[in-house]
């Protein structure tokens, strides 16, 4: 598998994200998170995959809840590939408190062996922090690994505890320098803040692609930004709960409604803006 089957003839990204694990507990039960059952979950992964993702050029899964669920449920159309996320959860509370893991009971051979297109791994990081050089090695070490089984992979280095909103460019801007330089098949990061910002990016990835993450925010926010990013040289765009936040927050009987009459027309937006 390659990046080539999670992206258009041009070489762009148009992801589907829902490799959401903590983040959606929370998100949909702030008070009692571990309320929401396993196959809940899965069960608003496979509609939002099977209702969006022939729009999509690919799809993030993780392995507790999607993979092999979705796929298994026929829900990718075909020639859409996934990347499959490696990470364990654990860093909403303390994103500073230590180095990223792999999931327990999971692998990137397993990974590999499940038919991603490529691995995915997401970092809390910030360059000025004690563990970024730890982070760095650790993604380093996990490319390694990924090369080894011939599985590209995608590096999500996520910043948290800035210093001020002001503090944004150049945070994003030097977290792309040093995880450019490790060589990685495709970065995914939050916008930079500015277009300058995100030219800046560009420069500094050189050849290698970098899609832009919705962060959480609204969605009409996150395609204004990717709409600067897009003209900035951004290859395209990985979009979660900005995207389906409201489908997914929405009664039972409301959720499908919602995911065609606001989430398809949304994300055909995006698609528009990345295949300008």
């Amino acid at each position: 598998m390659a990046l080539i089957d999670l992206s258009n003839p041009d070489g762009k990204f148009s992801i589907l994200a829902i490799d959401h694990r903590d983040s959606l507990r929370y998100f949909l039960r702030p008070d009692n998170p571990e309320s929401l059952a396993a196959a809940e979950i899965t069960a608003l992964k496979i509609e939002l995959v099977s209702t969006i993702a022939d729009l999509a050029t690919g799809v993030m899964l993780e392995p507790e809840y999607s993979i092999p669920q979705v796929v298994d449920a026929g829900a990718l159309p075909d020639g859409v590939g996934f990347l499959a996320a490696l990470e364990s959860q654990g860093y909403l509370d303390d994103p500073g408190a230590g180095v990223t893991t792999i999931l327990d009971g999971w692998s990137i051979n397993q990974a590999a062996a499940s038919g991603a297109a490529s691995a995915k791994l997401l970092q809390s990081y910030h360059p000025d922090r004690p563990l970024a050089r730890a982070q760095e090695a650790m993604a380093a070490g996990v490319l390694a690994d990924c090369r080894k089984v011939g599985l590209p992979l995608a590096m999500e280095p996520l910043f948290y505890d800035l210093d001020s909103p002001a503090d944004r460019h150049r945070v994003v801007v030097e977290t792309a320098r040093r995880f450019a330089a490790l060589g990685p098949d495709l970065l995914k990061l939050p916008y930079p803040g500015s277009p300058e910002a995100c030219a800046e990016v560009t420069d500094i990835a050189g050849g290698i692609p970098w899609a832009m993450l919705s962060g959480g925010g609204t969605f009409d926010d996150f395609a204004d930004q990717f709409t600067v990013a897009s003209d900035a040289g951004c290859s395209g765009f990985m979009v979660g709960r900005a995207l389906w936040g409201e489908a997914v927050k929405a009664p039972a009987e409301e959720r499908s409604r919602i995911i065609i009459d606001v989430v398809r027309p949304r994300f055909e937006r995006l698609v528009a803006i990345n295949e300008r």
